[in-house]
């Protein structure tokens, strides 16, 4: 990993940002969205059923310490499409159970990822239906070291009429935990993609390949061992930590009917956040003529400090 910095005019800030964020753990081949069928009645995927059933948990990064964060102990609540609505409040209480009339939709649960235990909610019943085709936004309002913080996961409704096709991605780590975020030397991501048609999975009838954004545009994944691994007919994408530097985006395509799909995927890497403490021997970079001034850098983790 290459480290540098820019001796600058600087603010120095005392304190901490948090990065709201809401992650979904996902079933294998279910996505965000819920389509209806006014004919049937039914909605695909049936979260009714455990097999079908997404978990979302907040992911809120720390820019003081370098890493995603829990929240205060009991300080937390759900709430469905109206964060500041008490009628919207999925919760009896905060940090509490499901309040009665949610308890056919929603299940209180945690998710445990990198060792760190959040706190979570299941889907458990159907959000679309003939009288609510409006997409679905779950909100997490909660206080990381006494900050509040607000985020939010949709859930998109449509109503199935015809063919709707759309690529799923679900990513996992080595541990087949569902996660975006490489946190070690040796992590590595698994992105498996499928073609799916109103939420039902079908076989594509063209080849499957995967993109990367760059500056320069989109540039075509090759198989490199160790780095960025394709298998099963190039559907599956294996990232280790040489392919991730920061944020990346990697995007699945399919040629499916002489018609192109493409999707995309948001992975991070997060395991080293460095920072360079440039040493310099004067308190300001402000300097007259005749000054001296000495730099001794050092590269600090950001989570203890320490070189």
């Amino acid at each position: 990993m290459d480290i540098s910095a820019i001796d600058t005019l600087e603010a120095i800030v005392d304190g901490d940002t948090i990065v709201p964020g809401m992650n979904f753990v996902l079933p294998a081949g279910v996505g965000k969205t819920q389509y209806f069928n006014p004919s049937t009645g039914q909605c695909t995927p049936d979260y009714t059923k455990a097999a079908n059933q997404p978990t979302l948990y907040p992911a809120c990064y720390s820019s003081n310490l370098g890493s995603f964060v829990l929240p205060d102990m009991n300080s937390f609540m759900w709430y469905l499409n109206d964060p500041g609505s008490a009628s919207a409040q999925i919760l009896a209480a905060p940090g509490g159970a499901v309040a009665a009339k949610f308890a056919t939709k929603f299940q209180k649960t945690t998710y445990t990822v990198n060792n760190k235990t959040y706190p979570a909610l299941k889907i458990i019943g159907n959000l679309a239906s003939a009288g609510s085709l409006n997409d679905a936004v779950i909100y997490f309002k909660g206080t990381f070291n006494g900050m509040e913080v607000t985020c939010h996961g949709d859930i998109g409704v449509k109503e199935s009429v015809g063919n709707l096709f759309d690529i799923l991605i679900n990513c996992v780590n080595e541990d087949g935990v569902n996660d975006t975020v490489i946190d070690n030397d040796s992590e590595y991501l698994v992105l498996t993609a499928s073609l799916q048609d109103s939420g039902a999975t079908v076989q594509a009838s063209g080849a499957w390949s995967w993109l990367r954004a760059t500056a320069a545009g989109l540039v075509a994944v090759t198989h490199t061992a160790g780095v960025t691994e394709l298998s099963n007919g190039n559907r599956t994408l294996k990232l280790y930590d040489p392919a991730v530097e920061g944020t990346e985006e990697y995007f699945a395509s399919v040629v499916h009917n002489s018609v192109t799909h493409r999707k995309g995927i948001q992975v991070s890497d997060t395991h080293d956040p460095f920072y360079i403490n440039i040493g310099r021997s004067t308190p300001s970079n402000m300097v007259k003529e005749g000054d001296t001034v000495v730099y001794r850098p050092s590269v600090l983790a950001r989570s203890s400090r320490a070189v």
